[in-house]
């Protein structure tokens, strides 16, 4: 067993590929499992995987029909034995130093997950921003801390729990078992699947902490769908369901019902303009069941001009 399983869903990545592993094998913490999905490319990147799964041992590749990124991490979960899980996006990069910083956080501090910094880097405009996790989450819980434990906190923390971990997966290590023994899943949807996951396995989480290197590089490219104009961004509804019946199902869905609404809008405001102009209208009716009426007046009044 590794001290880290690294999950990696392809799916035709051949040009950034070779770049993502370099920095993943080379990892200043050499006990990883390096999980590499293949999830249906056609393009060159089985041909790469296997030049690199030739080279190092750690790479373990699984080859499956095209089914979406979620449903890929979902058969590296399946597949992981190392005491933390990570995730990294073949289009992305990592640190020298990610794993063995995020590893050793997480045995100093005894806890089940740890979050860094990270660096969004727009490669057409070439620049880039830098999150403020810490910074942030001061703000939403209105108290000035350094670190997060849960314990701690837990009153403050989990009544943000929605807003809080709506971010990222990759800028993370999970603990494995407890994913594992709440048999955590992503959902099958293709948009804001990191939420629903997040949200999920913090509800069972008693402790994590965030540090505050910047450790993960995520790139923004015209070919991503998450940032690109088009139609896919109406996966969000599904995802919407998919986080009421996590809530729901564990017990949680009248402490966290305003908090619920509050991020359906804040959803909103994230891929309303990547909507096709012929499509807003469309787009802006499917929330009328998520939020209060007065609210969707609202965003139908200064929305639909």
């Amino acid at each position: 067993m590794g001290k880290v399983s690294v999950i990696i869903p392809i799916y035709n990545a051949e040009k950034t590929l070779a770049r993502c592993l370099d920095s993943v094998i080379n990892q200043t913490l050499n006990d990883l499992e390096i999980i590499c999905i293949n999830d249906g490319s056609t393009d060159n990147s089985s041909s790469i995987l296997e030049e690199y799964a030739q080279k190092d041992s750690r790479i373990k590749i699984i080859t499956k029909p095209n089914s979406g990124q979620g449903i890929a991490r979902n058969e590296g979960i399946n597949t992981a034995a190392g005491e933390f899980i990570g995730f990294v996006d073949a289009d992305d990069t990592i640190e020298p130093v990610m794993y063995e910083k995020l590893y050793k956080a997480a045995t100093k501090n005894d806890v089940d997950c740890v979050h860094s910094n990270y660096k969004v880097i727009y490669t057409a405009a070439n620049m880039f921003q830098q999150s403020q996790l810490v910074e942030a989450m001061n703000i939403r819980i209105g108290k000035k801390i350094f670190y997060y434990d849960i314990p701690m906190y837990i009153e403050d923390i989990k009544a943000n729990i929605i807003s809080l971990f709506s971010g990222p997966i990759w800028n993370k290590i999970y603990k494995t078992s407890i994913i594992k023994e709440h048999r955590i899943k992503f959902p099958l949807c293709r948009m804001q699947e990191d939420t629903c996951f997040n949200v999920n396995t913090h509800l069972f989480f008693k402790r994590f902490v965030c540090i505050k290197d910047v450790l993960y590089n995520y790139n923004v490219h015209g070919e991503s769908i998450s940032t690109g104009i088009s139609n896919v961004h109406f996966d969000i509804f599904d995802s919407f369901k998919d986080l009421k019946g996590i809530l729901i199902d564990n017990g949680f869905w009248n402490k966290y019902e305003n908090y619920y609404e509050d991020y359906i809008f804040l959803t909103f405001l994230i891929h309303f303009p990547h909507i096709p102009e012929n499509q807003r209208a469309e787009f802006i009716e499917n929330f009328k069941p998520y939020i209060r009426e007065e609210k969707f007046e609202n965003l139908k009044s200064k929305y639909l001009k």
